[in-house]
Protein backbone atom coordinates (compact mmCIF):
# COMPACT_ATOMS: atom_id res chain seq x y z
CA UNK A 1 0.00 0.00 0.00
CA UNK A 2 2.52 2.49 0.45
CA UNK A 3 4.83 1.69 -2.59
CA UNK A 4 1.39 2.61 -4.16
CA UNK A 5 0.95 5.81 -2.40
CA UNK A 6 4.68 6.49 -3.34
CA UNK A 7 3.87 5.71 -7.13
CA UNK A 8 0.81 8.30 -7.22
CA UNK A 9 2.69 11.10 -5.27
CA UNK A 10 5.62 10.90 -8.22
CA UNK A 11 2.90 10.70 -10.73
CA UNK A 12 1.13 13.71 -9.53
CA UNK A 13 4.74 15.42 -9.28
CA UNK A 14 5.34 14.54 -12.82
CA UNK A 15 2.49 15.54 -14.48
CA UNK A 16 2.71 19.18 -12.66
CA UNK A 17 5.93 19.48 -13.43
CA UNK A 18 6.30 18.36 -17.42
CA UNK A 19 5.76 21.77 -18.53
CA UNK A 20 7.71 23.90 -16.11
CA UNK A 21 10.83 21.36 -15.75
CA UNK A 22 10.46 18.18 -18.21
CA UNK A 23 13.65 16.73 -16.89
CA UNK A 24 12.56 16.85 -13.54
CA UNK A 25 8.80 15.10 -14.53
CA UNK A 26 11.14 12.90 -16.59
CA UNK A 27 12.40 11.34 -13.18
CA UNK A 28 9.04 11.11 -11.13
CA UNK A 29 7.55 9.63 -14.37
CA UNK A 30 10.23 6.86 -14.12
CA UNK A 31 9.86 6.14 -9.96
CA UNK A 32 5.90 6.09 -10.64
CA UNK A 33 6.55 3.71 -13.54
CA UNK A 34 8.84 1.62 -11.76
CA UNK A 35 8.33 0.80 -8.36
CA UNK A 36 6.81 -1.92 -6.76
CA UNK A 37 3.66 -0.23 -6.57
CA UNK A 38 3.26 0.76 -9.90
CA UNK A 39 -0.21 0.69 -12.02
CA UNK A 40 0.43 -1.28 -15.08
CA UNK A 41 -1.83 0.96 -16.88
CA UNK A 42 -0.26 4.25 -15.72
CA UNK A 43 3.41 2.80 -16.38
CA UNK A 44 2.28 2.55 -19.77
CA UNK A 45 0.66 6.33 -20.05
CA UNK A 46 3.77 7.14 -18.19
CA UNK A 47 6.48 5.92 -20.77
CA UNK A 48 3.95 7.95 -23.55
CA UNK A 49 4.78 11.25 -21.63
CA UNK A 50 8.43 10.62 -21.66
CA UNK A 51 9.14 9.50 -25.65
CA UNK A 52 6.25 12.63 -26.04
CA UNK A 53 9.03 14.53 -24.40
CA UNK A 54 11.99 12.82 -26.33
CA UNK A 55 12.83 11.32 -23.43
CA UNK A 56 14.14 8.24 -24.57
CA UNK A 57 17.14 7.06 -22.44
CA UNK A 58 14.16 7.26 -19.29
CA UNK A 59 11.28 5.73 -22.04
CA UNK A 60 14.06 2.41 -21.87
CA UNK A 61 14.65 2.73 -18.59
CA UNK A 62 11.03 2.27 -18.18
CA UNK A 63 11.15 -0.88 -20.67
CA UNK A 64 13.62 -2.48 -18.93
CA UNK A 65 12.40 -2.40 -15.39
CA UNK A 66 8.87 -4.24 -16.53
CA UNK A 67 10.75 -6.38 -19.25
CA UNK A 68 12.71 -7.70 -16.42
CA UNK A 69 10.05 -8.26 -14.67
CA UNK A 70 8.13 -10.81 -17.29
CA UNK A 71 6.42 -8.85 -19.85
CA UNK A 72 4.34 -11.82 -20.74
CA UNK A 73 2.45 -10.44 -22.92
CA UNK A 74 5.50 -8.92 -24.76
CA UNK A 75 4.02 -4.92 -24.56
CA UNK A 76 7.55 -3.79 -23.31
CA UNK A 77 9.62 -5.82 -25.40
CA UNK A 78 7.54 -4.49 -28.34
CA UNK A 79 7.96 -0.58 -27.21
CA UNK A 80 11.40 -0.56 -26.41
CA UNK A 81 12.09 -1.39 -30.02
CA UNK A 82 10.56 1.49 -30.63
CA UNK A 83 12.34 3.39 -28.10
CA UNK A 84 15.58 2.35 -29.69
CA UNK A 85 13.98 3.33 -33.23
CA UNK A 86 13.42 7.07 -31.88
CA UNK A 87 16.88 6.89 -30.38
CA UNK A 88 18.74 5.85 -33.91
CA UNK A 89 16.35 8.11 -35.91
CA UNK A 90 17.31 10.98 -33.83
CA UNK A 91 21.06 10.58 -34.34
CA UNK A 92 20.70 10.13 -37.86
CA UNK A 93 19.18 13.13 -38.12
CA UNK A 94 21.91 15.07 -36.48
CA UNK A 95 24.60 14.23 -39.07
CA UNK A 96 23.96 16.84 -41.67
CA UNK A 97 23.81 16.65 -45.15
CA UNK A 98 23.77 19.99 -46.26
CA UNK A 99 24.17 20.14 -50.66
CA UNK A 100 20.35 20.15 -50.39
CA UNK A 101 18.24 21.22 -47.77
CA UNK A 102 14.48 19.96 -48.00
CA UNK A 103 11.76 20.99 -45.51
CA UNK A 104 9.68 18.46 -44.45
CA UNK A 105 6.09 18.91 -43.73
CA UNK A 106 3.69 17.18 -41.64
CA UNK A 107 6.38 14.53 -41.01
CA UNK A 108 4.47 11.28 -38.88
CA UNK A 109 7.52 9.21 -38.21
CA UNK A 110 8.27 9.86 -34.51
CA UNK A 111 4.60 9.17 -33.26
CA UNK A 112 3.75 6.18 -31.95
CA UNK A 113 1.52 5.33 -34.41
CA UNK A 114 3.19 2.39 -36.63
CA UNK A 115 1.52 3.44 -39.65
CA UNK A 116 2.51 7.02 -39.29
CA UNK A 117 6.15 5.86 -39.07
CA UNK A 118 6.16 3.08 -41.64
CA UNK A 119 4.93 5.72 -44.55
CA UNK A 120 6.83 8.47 -43.61
CA UNK A 121 9.93 6.19 -43.32
CA UNK A 122 9.21 5.27 -47.40
CA UNK A 123 8.36 8.67 -48.09
CA UNK A 124 11.78 10.03 -47.22
CA UNK A 125 13.70 6.98 -48.06
CA UNK A 126 12.29 7.87 -51.55
CA UNK A 127 13.14 11.77 -51.56
CA UNK A 128 16.85 10.51 -50.20
CA UNK A 129 17.08 7.86 -53.38
CA UNK A 130 15.76 11.02 -55.43
CA UNK A 131 18.93 13.34 -53.71
CA UNK A 132 21.10 11.26 -51.94
CA UNK A 133 22.96 14.17 -50.61
CA UNK A 134 20.09 15.74 -49.10
CA UNK A 135 19.44 16.99 -45.55
CA UNK A 136 15.73 16.42 -44.50
CA UNK A 137 14.23 18.43 -41.15
CA UNK A 138 10.99 17.18 -40.13
CA UNK A 139 8.01 19.92 -39.06
CA UNK A 140 5.49 17.91 -37.09
CA UNK A 141 1.81 19.72 -37.69
CA UNK A 142 -0.19 20.89 -34.46
CA UNK A 143 -3.17 19.57 -34.87
CA UNK A 144 -4.67 22.43 -32.30
CA UNK A 145 -4.47 24.68 -35.46
CA UNK A 146 -7.70 23.38 -36.88
CA UNK A 147 -9.72 24.85 -34.04
CA UNK A 148 -7.84 28.02 -34.25
CA UNK A 149 -9.32 31.48 -35.02
CA UNK A 150 -7.40 34.32 -36.78
CA UNK A 151 -8.23 37.60 -37.80
CA UNK A 152 -9.74 37.06 -41.81
CA UNK A 153 -11.72 34.00 -43.65
CA UNK A 154 -8.76 33.66 -45.64
CA UNK A 155 -10.69 30.76 -47.30
CA UNK A 156 -13.18 33.37 -48.73
CA UNK A 157 -10.32 35.42 -50.49
CA UNK A 158 -8.57 32.64 -52.57
CA UNK A 159 -5.38 31.60 -52.19
CA UNK A 160 -3.71 35.11 -51.71
CA UNK A 161 -3.45 34.91 -47.69
CA UNK A 162 -2.53 38.10 -45.88
CA UNK A 163 -2.47 35.71 -42.72
CA UNK A 164 -0.42 33.22 -43.82
CA UNK A 165 2.58 33.16 -41.43
CA UNK A 166 0.57 33.96 -38.31
CA UNK A 167 -0.97 30.77 -39.70
CA UNK A 168 1.79 28.39 -40.54
CA UNK A 169 3.43 29.52 -37.17
CA UNK A 170 0.35 28.22 -35.39
CA UNK A 171 0.22 24.76 -37.53
CA UNK A 172 4.16 24.10 -37.94
CA UNK A 173 5.39 26.12 -35.22
CA UNK A 174 7.51 29.34 -35.02
CA UNK A 175 10.65 28.61 -36.82
CA UNK A 176 8.01 26.86 -39.89
CA UNK A 177 8.64 30.08 -41.89
CA UNK A 178 12.78 29.77 -40.96
CA UNK A 179 12.88 26.56 -42.28
CA UNK A 180 11.07 27.52 -45.98
CA UNK A 181 13.69 30.19 -45.92
CA UNK A 182 16.45 28.20 -45.51
CA UNK A 183 15.02 25.33 -48.08
CA UNK A 184 15.70 24.31 -51.62
CA UNK A 185 12.68 22.10 -51.30
CA UNK A 186 9.55 21.96 -49.41
CA UNK A 187 7.18 18.97 -49.59
CA UNK A 188 4.05 18.51 -47.17
CA UNK A 189 2.84 15.47 -46.61
CA UNK A 190 -0.70 14.84 -45.68
CA UNK A 191 -0.90 11.06 -44.69
CA UNK A 192 -3.84 10.58 -43.00
CA UNK A 193 -3.90 14.13 -41.20
CA UNK A 194 -7.59 15.74 -42.79
CA UNK A 195 -10.60 14.18 -42.45
CA UNK A 196 -14.70 15.19 -42.97
CA UNK A 197 -14.75 17.32 -40.20
CA UNK A 198 -11.66 19.29 -41.36
CA UNK A 199 -13.15 22.92 -41.91
CA UNK A 200 -12.29 25.14 -44.74
CA UNK A 201 -10.34 27.35 -42.63
CA UNK A 202 -8.05 24.56 -42.05
CA UNK A 203 -7.60 23.77 -45.33
CA UNK A 204 -6.35 26.86 -45.90
CA UNK A 205 -4.11 26.44 -42.76
CA UNK A 206 -3.06 23.08 -43.56
CA UNK A 207 -1.72 24.21 -46.64
CA UNK A 208 0.32 26.91 -45.58
CA UNK A 209 3.58 25.35 -46.30
CA UNK A 210 3.10 24.98 -49.79
CA UNK A 211 1.61 28.17 -50.37
CA UNK A 212 4.10 30.20 -48.39
CA UNK A 213 6.45 28.26 -50.58
CA UNK A 214 5.21 29.41 -53.71
CA UNK A 215 5.11 32.99 -52.55
CA UNK A 216 8.93 32.73 -52.05
CA UNK A 217 9.79 31.00 -55.36
CA UNK A 218 10.72 27.78 -53.62
CA UNK A 219 10.36 24.39 -55.38
CA UNK A 220 7.58 22.65 -53.52
CA UNK A 221 5.66 19.15 -53.71
CA UNK A 222 2.15 17.68 -52.17
CA UNK A 223 2.37 13.49 -52.04
CA UNK A 224 1.89 10.78 -49.68
CA UNK A 225 -1.67 11.66 -48.57
CA UNK A 226 -5.44 10.70 -48.56
CA UNK A 227 -7.50 13.73 -49.92
CA UNK A 228 -10.91 13.15 -48.13
CA UNK A 229 -13.78 13.56 -50.83
CA UNK A 230 -15.39 16.68 -49.81
CA UNK A 231 -18.56 18.72 -51.37
CA UNK A 232 -19.42 22.38 -51.82
CA UNK A 233 -16.88 24.79 -51.12
CA UNK A 234 -14.37 22.69 -49.49
CA UNK A 235 -14.31 20.48 -52.75
CA UNK A 236 -14.18 23.57 -54.98
CA UNK A 237 -11.08 25.30 -52.82
CA UNK A 238 -8.73 22.18 -53.18
CA UNK A 239 -10.01 21.48 -56.98
CA UNK A 240 -8.59 25.73 -57.36
CA UNK A 241 -5.59 25.14 -55.05
CA UNK A 242 -4.66 21.90 -56.79
CA UNK A 243 -5.05 23.22 -60.45
CA UNK A 244 -2.79 26.32 -59.31
CA UNK A 245 -0.33 24.73 -57.64
CA UNK A 246 0.76 21.65 -60.22
CA UNK A 247 2.97 19.11 -58.00
CA UNK A 248 0.20 17.44 -56.43
CA UNK A 249 -0.22 13.55 -55.57
CA UNK A 250 -2.49 11.38 -53.67
CA UNK A 251 -1.78 8.09 -52.39
CA UNK A 252 -4.95 6.39 -53.61
CA UNK A 253 -6.59 6.81 -56.79
CA UNK A 254 -10.02 7.60 -55.26
CA UNK A 255 -8.82 11.16 -53.72
CA UNK A 256 -6.69 11.34 -57.00
CA UNK A 257 -9.50 10.87 -60.09
CA UNK A 258 -11.97 12.80 -57.70
CA UNK A 259 -9.52 15.92 -57.77
CA UNK A 260 -7.57 15.43 -60.65
CA UNK A 261 -4.06 14.87 -59.16
CA UNK A 262 -1.42 12.69 -59.65
CA UNK A 263 -1.39 8.93 -58.19
CA UNK A 264 1.29 7.72 -56.82
CA UNK A 265 0.43 4.32 -54.37
CA UNK A 266 1.60 5.07 -50.61
CA UNK A 267 4.92 5.34 -49.92
CA UNK A 268 4.52 2.74 -46.87
CA UNK A 269 4.92 -0.25 -50.00
CA UNK A 270 8.84 1.40 -49.94
CA UNK A 271 9.75 0.96 -46.36
CA UNK A 272 10.69 -2.81 -46.19
CA UNK A 273 10.86 -5.55 -48.32
CA UNK A 274 8.14 -8.21 -48.54
CA UNK A 275 8.78 -10.75 -45.71
CA UNK A 276 9.86 -14.62 -46.09
CA UNK A 277 7.92 -16.83 -45.35
CA UNK A 278 7.68 -18.59 -42.07
CA UNK A 279 5.70 -20.70 -40.16
CA UNK A 280 2.48 -19.10 -38.98
CA UNK A 281 0.13 -19.43 -36.27
CA UNK A 282 -1.24 -15.74 -35.19
CA UNK A 283 -3.98 -13.24 -36.71
CA UNK A 284 -2.99 -9.64 -35.97
CA UNK A 285 -6.39 -7.55 -34.18
CA UNK A 286 -6.31 -3.94 -35.20
CA UNK A 287 -8.09 -1.04 -34.41
CA UNK A 288 -9.97 1.39 -36.74
CA UNK A 289 -8.46 4.53 -37.72
CA UNK A 290 -11.39 7.03 -36.30
CA UNK A 291 -13.34 4.28 -34.30
CA UNK A 292 -15.44 4.64 -31.45
CA UNK A 293 -14.42 2.42 -28.48
CA UNK A 294 -17.44 0.04 -28.57
CA UNK A 295 -16.98 -0.20 -32.06
CA UNK A 296 -13.13 -1.31 -31.84
CA UNK A 297 -14.14 -3.55 -28.77
CA UNK A 298 -16.47 -5.18 -31.34
CA UNK A 299 -13.70 -6.07 -34.06
CA UNK A 300 -11.58 -7.49 -30.94
CA UNK A 301 -14.54 -9.78 -29.90
CA UNK A 302 -15.29 -10.58 -33.56
CA UNK A 303 -11.40 -11.55 -33.76
CA UNK A 304 -11.32 -13.63 -30.47
CA UNK A 305 -13.85 -15.58 -32.38
CA UNK A 306 -12.38 -16.33 -35.63
CA UNK A 307 -8.94 -16.71 -33.78
CA UNK A 308 -10.62 -19.97 -31.95
CA UNK A 309 -12.49 -21.34 -34.85
CA UNK A 310 -8.84 -21.05 -36.63
CA UNK A 311 -7.05 -22.27 -34.08
CA UNK A 312 -4.61 -19.18 -34.03
CA UNK A 313 -2.98 -16.83 -31.28
CA UNK A 314 -4.33 -13.51 -31.04
CA UNK A 315 -1.78 -10.82 -32.32
CA UNK A 316 -2.97 -7.40 -30.47
CA UNK A 317 -0.33 -5.20 -32.10
CA UNK A 318 -2.13 -1.25 -32.85
CA UNK A 319 -2.25 2.16 -31.36
CA UNK A 320 -5.20 2.50 -28.82
CA UNK A 321 -4.58 -0.94 -27.73
CA UNK A 322 -5.80 0.18 -24.07
CA UNK A 323 -9.25 -0.12 -25.33
CA UNK A 324 -8.68 -4.00 -24.99
CA UNK A 325 -7.20 -3.62 -21.50
CA UNK A 326 -10.26 -6.37 -20.86
CA UNK A 327 -8.88 -8.95 -22.68
CA UNK A 328 -5.52 -8.68 -21.96
CA UNK A 329 -5.39 -11.87 -19.64
CA UNK A 330 -7.24 -13.67 -22.07
CA UNK A 331 -5.46 -12.82 -25.06
CA UNK A 332 -2.12 -14.04 -22.82
CA UNK A 333 -3.30 -17.11 -22.06
CA UNK A 334 -3.80 -17.72 -25.73
CA UNK A 335 -0.48 -17.18 -26.21
CA UNK A 336 -0.87 -13.84 -27.43
CA UNK A 337 0.60 -10.65 -27.68
CA UNK A 338 -0.52 -7.62 -26.41
CA UNK A 339 1.43 -4.62 -27.83
CA UNK A 340 1.03 -1.11 -28.83
CA UNK A 341 3.54 -0.38 -31.02
CA UNK A 342 6.95 -1.48 -31.80
CA UNK A 343 9.98 -0.60 -34.39
CA UNK A 344 8.93 -1.56 -38.02
CA UNK A 345 11.71 -4.53 -37.97
CA UNK A 346 10.32 -5.46 -35.13
CA UNK A 347 6.69 -5.07 -36.10
CA UNK A 348 7.76 -6.96 -39.20
CA UNK A 349 9.09 -10.03 -37.75
CA UNK A 350 5.72 -10.25 -35.60
CA UNK A 351 2.91 -9.52 -38.27
CA UNK A 352 5.19 -12.21 -40.28
CA UNK A 353 4.54 -14.42 -37.70
CA UNK A 354 0.59 -14.08 -38.55
CA UNK A 355 -1.76 -16.09 -41.08
CA UNK A 356 -4.34 -13.62 -41.38
CA UNK A 357 -5.15 -9.98 -40.41
CA UNK A 358 -8.84 -8.54 -38.90
CA UNK A 359 -9.01 -4.91 -38.13
CA UNK A 360 -9.47 -1.01 -39.64
CA UNK A 361 -5.97 -0.46 -39.54
CA UNK A 362 -5.11 0.91 -43.42
CA UNK A 363 -1.06 1.04 -42.84
CA UNK A 364 -1.33 -2.08 -40.82
CA UNK A 365 -3.02 -3.64 -43.78
CA UNK A 366 -0.34 -2.68 -46.08
CA UNK A 367 1.82 -3.51 -43.76
CA UNK A 368 0.47 -6.98 -43.79
CA UNK A 369 0.76 -7.43 -47.65
CA UNK A 370 4.45 -6.79 -47.19
CA UNK A 371 4.34 -9.81 -44.95
CA UNK A 372 2.58 -11.75 -47.03
CA UNK A 373 -0.55 -11.49 -44.97
CA UNK A 374 -4.05 -10.96 -45.85
CA UNK A 375 -6.45 -8.65 -44.59
CA UNK A 376 -10.35 -9.27 -43.41
CA UNK A 377 -10.32 -5.14 -42.96
CA UNK A 378 -13.63 -3.01 -41.76
CA UNK A 379 -15.26 0.11 -44.04
CA UNK A 380 -14.49 2.69 -41.40
CA UNK A 381 -14.98 6.63 -41.92
CA UNK A 382 -12.15 7.02 -44.37
CA UNK A 383 -12.25 5.59 -47.65
CA UNK A 384 -8.54 4.84 -47.78
CA UNK A 385 -9.97 1.07 -46.58
CA UNK A 386 -12.17 0.95 -50.15
CA UNK A 387 -9.28 1.95 -52.26
CA UNK A 388 -6.77 -0.84 -50.53
CA UNK A 389 -9.78 -3.43 -51.61
CA UNK A 390 -9.29 -2.06 -54.96
CA UNK A 391 -5.63 -2.22 -55.21
CA UNK A 392 -4.90 -6.10 -53.94
CA UNK A 393 -6.91 -8.83 -53.66
CA UNK A 394 -5.54 -10.04 -50.39
CA UNK A 395 -7.64 -7.05 -48.68
CA UNK A 396 -11.82 -7.90 -48.15
CA UNK A 397 -13.67 -5.11 -46.74
CA UNK A 398 -15.91 -6.42 -44.54
CA UNK A 399 -18.94 -5.29 -42.18
CA UNK A 400 -20.41 -5.64 -38.98
CA UNK A 401 -22.19 -8.16 -40.11
CA UNK A 402 -19.74 -10.19 -42.04
CA UNK A 403 -19.68 -13.77 -41.26
CA UNK A 404 -15.76 -13.57 -40.12
CA UNK A 405 -14.77 -17.35 -39.92
CA UNK A 406 -16.66 -17.85 -42.92
CA UNK A 407 -14.97 -14.88 -45.02
CA UNK A 408 -11.32 -15.67 -43.51
CA UNK A 409 -11.42 -19.31 -44.92
CA UNK A 410 -12.18 -18.24 -48.44
CA UNK A 411 -9.48 -15.37 -48.20
CA UNK A 412 -6.95 -18.00 -47.14
CA UNK A 413 -7.77 -20.58 -49.49
CA UNK A 414 -7.35 -18.50 -51.88
CA UNK A 415 -3.50 -18.48 -51.35
CA UNK A 416 -1.16 -15.49 -50.79
CA UNK A 417 0.83 -13.80 -53.64
CA UNK A 418 4.62 -12.39 -52.57
CA UNK A 419 4.74 -10.21 -54.70
CA UNK A 420 2.63 -7.02 -53.84
CA UNK A 421 4.85 -3.82 -55.05
CA UNK A 422 3.81 -1.78 -57.84
CA UNK A 423 6.08 -2.29 -60.97
CA UNK A 424 7.81 0.56 -61.16
CA UNK A 425 6.83 2.21 -57.84
CA UNK A 426 10.20 3.84 -56.91
CA UNK A 427 11.17 5.23 -60.57
CA UNK A 428 7.45 6.76 -59.91
CA UNK A 429 8.50 8.76 -56.98
CA UNK A 430 11.74 9.44 -58.41
CA UNK A 431 10.38 11.16 -61.51
CA UNK A 432 7.89 13.11 -59.49
CA UNK A 433 10.14 14.46 -57.06
CA UNK A 434 12.83 15.54 -59.32
CA UNK A 435 10.25 17.35 -61.46
CA UNK A 436 9.00 19.31 -58.55
CA UNK A 437 12.40 20.30 -57.86
CA UNK A 438 13.39 20.91 -61.18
Amino acid sequence: MFEGIKSAIHWRLAKNLRKSDPEKAARHLVLAATGRGADVSKARRAVGFLVADKMYSDARTVCREHISAGDPSGFWRHYESFVDELGSSNRHQEMPRSKIKIALFNDTDFRVNIGCRLTSQGLKQQILDAFPEAEIMSIGFNFAAFRQEFPKNTFSEGNELSDTESRLSAAYGKDAIDHITAADFVILQPEGSLDHRTTAEGLATFFTPVLTARKLGKPFAVLNGTIPIYDGERSDYLRRLFRELGNVAARDEISAEYYGIEFLADAAFLRIAPAPWSERDGCLITTGARNKADEDVWILKAALRACQALKLRPIVLTHAVERFNAYEAEIIARGGVFAETASIERAAETISKCRLHIGGRYHMAIFGLLCNVPSLLFDVKTHKNQWLEQYSPLIKLVHPQTDLNAAAVTLLSDGVSQDHRETGMADKYLQFLKRAYS
